[in-house]
């Protein structure tokens, strides 16, 4: 005989399970990127307005990203996503004109070689960098690719590690001692009453 376990007991570890799963989808991951110039190619001594577009691997829109720009002189640093110095222009938070789109208007430097350095500050205590090269006066820019690395994202203060190291394990304990406990009283029920 198969013992089932009562409907309000799965109801609540759905539910628990749903929760559990939405936490661990605020978890960020790779994001696919472009930023173009408009006009194109962009006028040194300029405004010129920027745009950058945000998608997952699925290519689902990432929204709501907290973004912002800085751009710097010379080339990306060589396997490093930290760019050195301070940056000539830095952007305040891009606004989103539309899902995973974001924009920003910006007067640009002279001619050159420039590193523009795309910063994802979405979760507390992280941040994304994507480092790509531009050169201006050169000709048309066009639509340059980047990607966002995912970061490890820790929990923010110790009550969170509690949560997830003590919490939920105790949490899935009980669950299981009650869903275990109900199903042996209900089978030793039956039997009483199959006698």
């Amino acid at each position: 005989m198969r013992l089932r376990p009562p409907r309000r007991s799965r109801r609540l570890a759905a539910l628990l399970l749903a929760v559990a799963l939405g936490s661990a989808a605020a978890h960020p991951m790779l994001v696919i990127g472009e930023v173009a110039f408009e006009p194109d190619p962009p006028a040194p001594g300029a405004e010129a307005l920027v745009t950058l577009t945000l998608q997952e691997t699925s290519l689902a829109e990432v929204e709501d990203a907290v973004v912002f720009l800085e751009l710097r002189p010379g080339p990306p640093p060589a396997g490093d996503s930290t760019p050195v110095g301070p940056p000539l222009i830095a952007t305040d938070r891009l606004e989103e004109v539309s899902p995973g789109v974001y924009q920003a208007s910006l007067t640009l430097p002279a001619d050159g070689a420039y590193t523009l350095s795309v910063r994802d500050r979405t979760y507390r205590q992280e941040e994304a960098v994507a480092n790509v090269f531009v050169e201006l006066g050169a000709g048309e820019v066009g639509a340059v690719p980047f990607v966002l690395p995912p970061t490890a994202v820790g929990p923010a203060s110790l009550g969170s590690w509690l949560i997830w190291l003590v919490g939920v394990p105790l949490l899935a304990g009980v669950l299981v001692t009650v869903l275990v406990l109900r199903t042996g009283r209900r089978a030793e029920d039956e039997e009483a009453g199959a006698e």
